[in-house]
């Protein structure tokens, strides 16, 4: 029924007045709810949840859905908690009754402008915003009651069956009524952590141990999860927190194991209590042990059972994948249609050490295709109803094992982090949080960074602009060492200093105040102190819990070196599209890394005897490329030599209505790990007389494609047993070599053979070999090279030294 408006009323009793009883006529309210057109182009809302929290519901209470009737279970409803029917337009709906409460959650799904393709929505234009009304029958509302909303659409167009996305802006909202909104639904986070043996081995570049700052990491994500949905005191500010948010941890090695957090229960609840996590997260972390072998999959899939047993609601679980090395034991992430199989390589000058990778693919897929997980698309069917926020440490950030995490969080609707220092590790945890919970919840207000010389040293004061639809701010300061000596002194505008409430950690303190409406806006000063007799480097953010601004910013799903990134920013106030903000409102900052990895790892490592015998008793399952990589960190400056580096260049994001704000960046000359700043600062009179200043961090693998012109392939005969061997240096158009670690990126496929083609580069220099087994002397076999899907070379072995002509992906 497209282009009409369709109406539903929802009717409160004893909503505005305590005293009334539910049944008192004189108290009924109408609710509707909105769902706008989102703008062409772009993902609809596909789903929207109303949790409504009252004080008391009276037995047979219902739920009237365009006069389609739904009885409330009543409160003890055991696991008959949820009702499911139908509108007379074909919407579903859901009725869930938090049993033992007086909450009940009714989810809609829109399948009247969908069918069972989310990304496809029959609404064209503003003409099509639906409404929805629903007839609340035995609800009472008191003080501090409402309802709390969130909405849903597809992630990508890999995922068009699901919808688990969060609606960003222009999202559906609640008018009339009068009843207070109280915040999101709840969220269900599973912590997926690598606690391989070689998380033994200190940070790149580092002194400090991996898994001693991956246990700061997480204990401070812990806290800031703690201070931004804490409840807060009476009457001063909503919380952004919901008393059924869950906390979950499973580690990985090569295998996976879980770690209850409360007690025996695996999930721990965040209930009434104003620190939740902090204290379980880090018990659980210091208890752990290691697990030999790396297996990415095994810790997705642990994940992913347990959050099956979370109550089916759309977009309400998310993980957030950490891993300092490649995946080598199954299960697997692969690219759909491909096979593996256990491959012994050596370690380039070990004579005699191999090291064995069970996931390496013999059979790469012929064109691009989705990843999957033990044989289901990871975006459909093994994480359906949330992303996967990946962060990469070490080997774990470079290479192809970076852009399987880059490729993981894209296809998921997630974002990836490529920490190499404590610090960063640090800030990387907490804004996966934060990423998850934009769309109006919370937002990163600003960040800065300093060193200190030895205390008692202070910095000066550096500005936070706080605006007054601020309710709650979170200052983060971490710092790389121990030295605990390391704190925040912060002023208010008018000069005045509040009390904060304090969480510690051994390298981070985080500073949380409510904002009442008395606070003043305006700028804010924090001056770091370091009383410590060694100097600290330390980094400070600050968080912001939102009650109007909502903002997302993505990316170019798929990037490549000479393919520009496209940058788009989705801005709302409230539940309003924000179009046409002042010229330089939104601007993009990008920084690049000077040389690219391939480039550097082309050379064989040339290891002293002693270097090599200390590293043969350290291999501790890291594969032969981690060991070259870790050789170049100590020995080359590489991590000096890839890091991103500002361009000079200020994008500007321009209007292009509904709320989008698009720019786009040519300068991707170079592969590797780019690191891309919006910034958010304007004065509107939609959004108040004060300045609105935010920022959003995303980082993110432009991955070298090689072109045909430019690669090299030559065709030999093993002399030994005349098997022919192709060998393969791939290239793009910009002097980018491919380098070492892309073995399962290449495919070689013959018309003739059936055999599965393993791909080698046993001198991590990337030069890859095939090798073809059985081939006569005087047979000219019609051979295929694909790289990510794309073709290199194509024709008889007599002719592939010469480039195919294929367009170049340029």
């Amino acid at each position: 029924m497209i282009g009409k408006t369709r109406v539903i009323s929802v009717l409160c009793c004893g909503l505005s007045a305590a005293a009334l009883s539910w049944s008192s006529t004189a108290a009924a309210q109408t609710l509707t709810l909105n769902v706008p057109f989102r703008g062409a182009g772009l993902s609809q809302s596909a789903a929207t949840t109303i949790e409504f929290e009252a004080s008391s519901i009276a037995g047979g209470a219902t739920i009237d859905v365009n006069g389609t009737v739904v009885n409330v279970p009543a409160s003890a409803c055991g696991v008959a908690c949820t009702v499911n029917d139908a509108t007379p337009q074909g919407d579903n709906i859901s009725l869930t009754r938090i049993a033992g409460t007086n909450r009940v959650r009714l989810q809609t799904t829109f399948l009247s402008v969908f069918g069972a393709n989310y990304c496809a929505s029959t609404m064209a234009g503003p003409g099509d915003a639906i409404a929805r009304s629903i007839t609340l029958n035995g609800f009472t509302f008191g003080v501090g009651n409402g309802y709390r909303i969130t909405s849903f659409m597809a992630p990508s167009d890999l995922s068009c069956d699901i919808a688990y996305a969060r609606v960003p802006t222009n999202r559906p909202f609640i008018t009339g009524g009068g009843l207070t909104r109280l915040g999101r639904l709840p969220l269900n986070v599973v912590l997926a952590l690598d606690a391989s043996p070689s998380m033994a081995w200190t940070i790149p570049g580092s002194p400090d141990i991996r898994w001693d700052r991956l246990k700061s990491s997480v204990q401070l994500f812990a806290s800031v999860w703690d201070a931004v949905g804490a409840p807060p005191p009476p009457a001063l500010v909503s919380s952004e927190g919901h008393a059924d948010d869950r906390l979950g941890m499973v580690f990985f090695g090569g295998s996976s194991v879980e770690s209850p957090l409360d007690g025996a229960n695996f999930f721990k609840s965040r209930g009434a209590n104003v620190a939740p996590w902090s204290a379980p997260v880090t018990a659980a972390l210091n208890a752990q042990g290691f697990i030999g072998g790396t297996s990415v999959g095994a810790g997705l899939v642990n994940a992913r059972s347990r959050l099956n047993g979370v109550a089916s609601l759309m977009g309400d679980t998310a993980v957030v994948l950490f891993t300092d090395g490649e995946q080598n034991t199954p299960p697997c992430i692969i690219r759909q249609g491909e096979v593996t199989t256990p491959t012994v390589k050596p370690y380039p000058g070990l004579p005699g050490v191999t090291y064995t990778d069970q996931c390496t693919v013999v059979a790469a897929a012929a064109t691009a295709q989705p990843l999957v997980l033990n044989g289901n698309v990871l975006a459909q069917s093994v994480l359906p109803r949330g992303p996967v926020f990946t962060i990469g440490l070490g080997e774990g950030g470079m290479a192809a094992s970076a852009v399987l995490l880059d490729e993981i969080s894209q296809e998921t609707a997630g974002s990836a982090s490529f920490p190499n220092n404590g610090v960063a590790m640090d800030t990387s945890f907490v804004d996966s949080l934060v990423n998850n919970l934009k769309g109006g919840t919370v937002g990163l207000l600003d960040r800065f960074h300093g060193q200190l010389s030895s205390g008692p040293a202070s910095s000066a004061p550096s500005a936070v602009t706080i605006d007054r639809s601020v309710s709650r701010v979170s200052f983060v300061v971490s710092w790389d060492g121990v030295p605990t000596g390391v704190s925040l002194r912060i002023t208010r505008p008018d000069g005045r200093r509040m009390l904060p409430r304090v969480a510690s950690g051994p390298n981070h303190r985080v500073y949380t105040y409510d904002l009442p409406p008395g606070v003043p806006p305006g700028v804010w000063r924090v001056v770091v102190s370091n009383q410590n007799q060694t100097a600290v480097r330390y980094q400070v953010s600050a968080y912001s819990v939102e009650s109007q601004l909502s903002a997302r910013v993505v990316q170019t799903r798929q990037l490549g070196a000479g393919r520009p990134i496209e940058i788009v920013a989705e801005i709302g106030w409230g539940n309003r599209m924000l179009a046409d903000l002042p010229a330089g409102a939104v601007r993009a900052y990008v920084e690049r890394p000077d040389e690219n990895l391939g480039n550097l790892l082309r050379e064989p490592v040339q290891i002293d005897r002693a270097q090599l015998e200390r590293m043969q008793r350290k291999l501790d399952d890291k594969s032969p490329l981690a060991l070259k990589l870790e050789y170049l960190i100590r020995n080359a400056k590489l991590l000096d030599r890839i890091e991103p580096r500002p361009t000079g260049d200020v994008i500007e994001l321009k209007s292009t209505g509904d709320g989008r704000y698009v720019g786009s960046f040519d300068g991707t000359k170079v592969g590797g790990g780019y690191r891309i700043r919006v910034e958010f600062d304007w004065k509107d009179r939609r959004t108040g007389k004060w300045q609105i200043r935010r920022k959003s961090y995303a980082e993110r693998q432009v991955q070298v494609r090689p072109s045909a012109a430019d690669t090299e392939v030559s065709v030999d005969r093993d002399p030994r047993n005349g098997d022919v061997l192709i060998r393969l240096v791939p290239r793009d158009g910009f002097g980018n070599y491919v380098g070492p670690g892309f073995e399962n990126s290449i495919a070689v496929i013959t018309r003739r053979m059936r055999e599965k083609i393993t791909i080698s580069d046993e001198n991590l220099t990337g030069v890859y070999t095939a090798r073809l087994r059985g081939i006569d002397n005087l047979d000219d076999t019609k051979v295929r090279i694909l790289f990510a899907g794309e073709v290199l070379r194509e024709g008889p072995l007599s002719e592939l030294k010469r480039a195919t002509t294929v367009r170049d992906p340029k």
